[in-house]
This record gives structure tokens, C-alpha cells and sequence, in this order.
């Protein structure tokens, strides 16, 4: 049975794949200049880094979250077994 955003055809999971990956690491992003100071540095952007980067953000703090692949960590990108 086929889920509500699951692509029905290889051409579409080319196409899917392409889309996702755009979002995720968008090919006309560039790195930001760095602040001087920051009250947190987050290493890691998969669930729980996301979480800490975002209530730190929700409280007032100046944040850097560094990620060297893909935003959501690898059991959204690569899948994981629970």
C-alpha cells in the first residue's frame, strides 16, 4: 500500500530524492560570517541537536549549530532501526 508522499515510480524517486536534498542542503547556501561570541555551540544537527539549538534559541541565546552533511541526522535521511 502505497503512503500519502511516497513517489509511485523510480522517475518520481529520482525526482523526490533531488527535492529533498535541495531542501536539506541547498546548493546556493553559503556559511555565514561567524559571531565573535556565542553562549552555545551545537555539534550535530540530528534530533537532539535541533531540539538544543532551538530551546536555546526560544530562551535568548546567540547559537552556532555546525552540521557537516545533511540537516535531521541519519535516521530521517538514512533511516534507523528503532
Amino acid at each position: 500500500m502505497q503512503r500519502h508522499n511516497e513517489p509511485s515510480s523510480a522517475l518520481s524517486q529520482a525526482a523526490y530524492e533531488r527535492e529533498r536534498l535541495e531542501n536539506l542542503h541547498p546548493a546556493s547556501w553559503h556559511n555565514p560570517q561567524p559571531a565573535a561570541r556565542y553562549n552555545l555551540v551545537v555539534i550535530g544537527a540530528g534530533p537532539a541537536g535541533l531540539a538544543a539549538a532551538r530551546g536555546a534559541v526560544g530562551l535568548g541565546a546567540k547559537v552556532a549549530l555546525i552540521e557537516r552533511n545533511l540537516l535531521g541526522g541519519d535516521c530521517l535521511n538514512v533511516g534507523c532501526v528503532p
